[in-house]
């Protein structure tokens, strides 16, 4: 079997005063240590795989669990380097791919000992002049049929192989990504092994039905992941399996919660003691009584004594 021919990288050249570049410090400036560390991660990314990475929402999501850092905040990175020339934007909105002229020249510099290096003729973002300087180099035309092509092919179907073969390890299934996002974008940062847990959930339940739960913590003021899980849990004791069945178990829950607050007002107690103490202050004499109507109230206990003698 003859091997695949490599492509990515498995180093790359990190310049010392990469801080310097005013791009690097754009990005920094706006966005911190955090932006500085997700635009080095994604350079990583870029050169494990060759002169570029796909940029597509699998990835986003993927790449976002793996940094630990909130999709939002990622996006908003990538964003403002494509805003700043760090990535090319016009190879982002043609190809949905993050690359640029510079990690192009990289690439092709650190993988100038191999006998031939492939760059797609759609991607190329280096002139005539700069592209005749590397003798190993093959501009592969995806649109003609040539030698390249059947090359190309060979090399994409290597690439599909090996990506189902990380994928099975490590990519939810493709029902996943709004429960994720939901979670994400209203709960806050997720974690690992919140989001693992997630995953179950959504391969027993549905994504449907995680986003139902996770929704009606949110509405209870609960904003975790242990109060949605608790929901998830009774509805699997329950049998509860739809959303209508959901909804029709959250207006019997409901009812029941109005029926106890109407039967605890119903049924208040009131201590004899208190009635007692009524009833004698309904006898003793009121602030502004006279003397005479005093009196007149101390001669009716009196004479009802005396009878009653």
């Amino acid at each position: 079997m003859v091997r695949p021919i490599k492509e990515g990288l498995d180093y790359f050249p990190l310049d010392v005063d990469i801080d310097q570049d005013d791009k690097i410090a754009l990005i920094e400036a706006n966005h911190g240590l955090e932006g500085f560390g997700v635009v080095i991660k994604i350079l990583m990314k870029i050169y494990d795989n060759s002169y570029f990475y796909q940029w597509g929402e699998k990835e986003q999501l993927l790449f976002s669990r793996r940094v630990n850092v909130n999709i939002n905040k990622v996006n908003d990175i990538i964003n403002d380097c494509l805003k700043w020339g760090l990535f090319s934007e016009s190879l982002y909105q043609k190809h949905q791919i993050l690359s640029s002229k510079g990690i192009q020249k990289r690439y092709l510099e650190a993988s100038s000992r191999r006998k031939r290096v492939e760059i797609s003729e759609n991607y190329l973002l280096m002139d005539k002049k700069e592209v005749n300087s590397y003798k190993n180099l093959v501009i592969v035309n995806i649109n003609s049929i040539n030698d390249n092509i059947s090359t190309q092919r060979k090399v994409e179907e290597r690439k599909v192989k090996e990506s189902k073969e990380k994928v099975e390890e490590i990519e939810p299934p493709a029902t996943t990504s709004d429960a994720i996002v939901f979670y994400q974008q209203n709960i806050g940062m997720i974690k690992p092994s919140i989001s693992d847990k997630i995953l179950s959930w959504i391969k027993d339940v549905g994504d449907e039905m995680v986003i139902e739960a996770i929704d009606r913590a949110l509405n209870r003021n609960k904003a975790n992941w242990g109060y949605a899980e608790s929901i998830l849990k009774s509805w699997h004791q329950k049998g509860i399996k739809t959303i209508d069945q959901a909804k029709a178990e959250e207006v019997q829950f409901q009812n029941q919660q109005a029926n106890r607050f109407q039967g605890k007002q119903s049924q208040e107690v009131v201590p004899d003691w208190f009635r007692n103490r009524k009833k004698q202050s309904n006898n003793l004499p009121k602030p502004n009584e006279t003397e005479e109507d005093v009196q007149a109230i101390i001669n009716s206990y009196t004479s009802k004594a005396s009878g009653g003698s």
